[in-house]
């Protein structure tokens, strides 16, 4: 079983080395030794280096065993001075040439400092220069902040006025509604009237028709005077429903116009996001559309009003109808030539 290398092990075959002649080095040392690491090796070798001056100076530290002859001493003391020498030159040349890669380290290191003081100068100059802007940029911001907080301001204004519009939309709303079930009301007590009035009518026919020729001219006049009025009440139906059709169709108008003017509101809103700088122009022109509309609402009552006016008018036309009818129908007629004969 193997085990690990000691530091006698190492030193007796540097030992050995000095002696032969060669220069230990680490992988002479583990052939030497016929075992080790570099790792393990190494940190015993320089041990035996930092020992070595000493040993020099004392004589027995490498004398020859009294067996050994002088000629052989001799040799090994020259390869000892020998390899000593060498160690020294290596080792000096091995200084010079780490003083010399110190030196350039700190030539590069005074490089670098260099450099490193320029950078710092640039970055702060840089600061210098970043906080200027950053001043600049929140004085910016600042300035925006409150051109937004006004266009804010305009919207709900804005917004306010809308929802004002739509409140008088919906109310004019209601009124053509209730117009227009007040014109439905109408047009059913019309037609409840006509249907009265030929009712009647046909009653009273066929009475006349039993009477006597005498009465068949009264039925006849009678007859035509009803068919001027069937016929006027039917043009009056008539213009009812086309002023109610034109009263509907306005309606509707008016509320296509008031859905447009809603789609383009809230265009113009969505545009007052990333345009904030028209929202003055924009307001006015919505604020003179809304304006226009309003009129417009106002003609619209105004001719609503007109048709009530009309309506109310065409009331009167079928009552004062409605009482000559009664009246010719009450007015006594005059007696059969039968009945005359006989009396």
């Amino acid at each position: 079983m193997a085990t690990g290398i000691t530091e006698s092990d190492v030193w007796t075959a540097a030992d050995a080395l000095l002696l032969e002649g060669a220069r230990p080095t680490i992988e002479r040392v583990r052939q030497k030794i016929g075992r080790g690491s570099p790792n393990t090796v190494s940190p015993h070798l320089e041990t035996w280096f930092r020992a070595l001056g000493a040993r020099i100076q004392d004589p027995r530290a490498f004398a020859a065993p009294p067996a050994v002859p002088d000629p052989i001493a001799q040799a090994a003391t020259h390869f000892w001075e020998a390899a000593l020498a060498a160690a020294r030159a290596e080792q000096a040349q091995a200084y010079q040439e780490r003083w010399e890669e110190l030196a350039r380290e700190g030539e590069r290191f005074a490089a670098q400092a260099e450099q490193l003081e320029q950078r710092e100068a640039q970055l702060l100059e840089r600061e210098r220069d970043l906080q200027g802007a950053l001043k600049v940029a929140t004085a910016q911001l600042a300035t925006t902040e409150a051109r937004l907080q006004a266009a804010e301001a305009q919207l709900r204004q804005r917004d306010k006025a809308l929802a004002t519009t739509q409140d008088s939309l919906e109310d004019a709303r209601g009124a053509n509604k209730a117009l227009l079930a007040d014109a439905e009301q109408d047009r059913g007590r019309h037609a409840q009237t006509i249907g009265a009035l030929e009712a009647r009518h046909a009653a009273h026919e066929r009475r006349w028709l039993n009477e006597l020729d005498a009465e068949r001219g009264t039925v006849k006049r009678l007859q035509t005077r009803l068919d001027a009025s069937m016929t006027a009440a039917q043009q009056l139906t008539d213009q009812l429903r086309d002023a109610l059709s034109a009263s509907q169709e306005q309606l509707r108008a008016s509320e296509q116009q008031a859905s447009a003017l809603q789609a383009q509101a809230l265009a113009e809103q969505r545009q007052q996001q990333t345009e904030s700088v028209a929202a003055a122009n924009a307001l006015q022109a919505s604020q003179a559309r809304e304006s226009d509309l309003a009129q417009r609402l106002a003609a619209a009552s105004a001719q609503v009003n007109d048709l009530l006016a009309q309506l109310k008018s065409r009331d009167a036309q079928f009552g004062e109808l409605a009482n000559r009818l009664l009246a010719i129908q009450e007015t006594p007629r005059p007696a059969p030539p039968s009945l005359q004969q006989d009396s």
